[in-house]
């Protein structure tokens, strides 16, 4: 099986989601999601977006600045937070990245189960990786593995 990649979501670090939501949706005449909870190991995370598509831009905000979102956005302010890449196989994927000269956050895949991809699609499992922004000139990027 051949190693398939393409970019499924950009994430923006954002101080008002639902202002930027209606900005993106408006502009982008994209479907406005709702904002929702999700709840992490200490910190807050919120995130809403716009569908243009099967392309997700996903508004995010951390209330409690402390967990990666919040520390971007006092450090850098609103910006382009991560890019998300969808793969067919995610060890293949790593080592094609690790050939590329970039570094992981962690190879060992996180494992989200029973995940919620938007547009009523619900993963049994959701397997991801994260590239080392000092890898790829500042950009986060999540490497998802999608099981239906």
């Amino acid at each position: 099986m051949a190693l398939e990649l393409s970019i499924h979501e950009i994430t923006i670090a954002v101080n008002d989601i639902e202002t930027a939501s209606k900005t993106f949706g408006g502009a982008l005449q994209g479907t406005i999601d709702e904002v929702q909870d999700f709840p992490n190991e200490g910190f807050e995370l919120k995130m809403g977006g716009v569908w243009i598509g099967d392309f997700h831009i996903a508004m995010v905000n951390d209330p409690s600045g402390v967990g990666p979102v919040g520390k971007f956005l006092s450090k850098r302010g609103e910006g382009i937070f991560e890019v998300n890449v969808r793969t067919n196989d995610l060890p293949a994927a790593i080592e094609h990245f690790k050939s590329q000269g970039l570094r992981f956050i962690n190879e060992e895949p996180k494992v989200l189960k029973n995940y919620d991809a938007g547009h009523g699609q619900v993963l049994s499992e959701l397997r991801i990786a994260f590239v080392d922004p000092r890898s790829t000139h500042g950009v986060l990027i999540e490497v998802a593995q999608w099981v239906d």
